[in-house]
This record gives C-alpha cells, structure tokens and sequence, in this order.
C-alpha cells in the first residue's frame, strides 16, 4: 500500500521506524527514480519534518528507551513517526535513536550529518560512539527534564551504522 508524504509517494510499513525503511539500503544499491528511491525520499523528509513540528533532533526507529526491567536493562520497543507506519499510537512515544541519522546518511548526508551534531551537543557521544537514543516521552522523564539519555549500546545498531558509515564513504 502506499501513502502520500508531502509531494511524494511512499510504501507504508508496520511502524514507521528508519529502520524498516533504510536497512536494505545497507545491502542494495538505491537506483534513481524508482519507487523505493521515492520512499526512501519521503520518509527521510518525513522524519525530518516530524522533528522540527517537535522542535526537536529526528531519527526515530527501533531503539532502547528510560525505561528498566528487574535487572536494571532497557527496555526496548519499536518507536515510529506517525504517517508512515500502521501501527497505533505512533504519537503517544518520541525516542530519537542515533543509528536512525546514521542510515539517513545514504538518503540526505549534509542534514543528516547536522542532526548528529544536535545528538552530540545533547550528551550522546561517549567512547564508543553515541549512545542508544534520547527519550523525549514525558511520563518516562525525570521532574523538571527534557529528555533521558538511554545510556546503552546496541552492538546491531553499532554494526549498521559502520555499515552505513562504510557505505558513505565508498
């Protein structure tokens, strides 16, 4: 089924996430003009779109959030943008995970590279890199915050952004 995002066509997924939009192009080539190109377009501008009614970073997929199991884990849930997934209260939620920028590095680079920048002035860089997501939902934050850094990595979510990153750069 497709959607119409802005001006453009897109191909609907479950959630809405980065994720399930950007990962093949890990693996694929993007061929120009197709639809898939399109709906890599519309969703990236979509995301970005998002973020800014917000007034805040985009990048919203799959990812950790603040929130704790018995053993003091992240929880971890699909998180996506309203308009591009089926999925029910896609609004009700806002974590903005790194990885989602990283593999919009192959749709929009210049953006996508500002939208790290926002994430590190945020706190998210750390020795290994930028941290799991940063958890905008106000009923998971602390009195008085604005966002909690879900301070975790993900080794898959680390594995596609080298990915993505090596991909760029070829």
């Amino acid at each position: 089924k497709f959607i119409q995002s802005g001006n453009q066509r897109a191909l609907l997924s479950w959630s809405g996430t980065m994720f399930e939009y950007l990962m093949p192009l890990l693996l694929m080539r993007n061929y120009p003009g197709t639809l898939l190109d399109e709906t890599y377009t519309a969703v990236v501008q979509r995301q970005q779109a998002y973020g800014a009614e917000l007034g805040l970073p985009w990048g919203v997929s799959e990812s950790g959030y603040n929130a704790r199991d018995m053993q003091f884990n992240y929880h971890y849930l699909a998180f996506g943008t309203p308009g591009l997934g089926v999925k029910r209260g896609l609004a009700s939620d806002y974590v903005v995970a790194p990885y989602a920028t990283v593999l919009a590095l192959a749709v929009d680079p210049a953006r996508a590279m500002r939208n790290l920048r926002t994430l590190i002035t945020k706190g998210m860089e750390n020795r290994y890199g930028l941290y799991e997501a940063l958890d905008y939902t106000a009923d998971r934050l602390p009195s008085g915050a604005k966002f909690a850094i879900v301070r975790s990595e993900m080794a898959h979510h680390q594995g596609m952004s080298l990915l993505a990153i090596a991909n760029v750069l070829q």
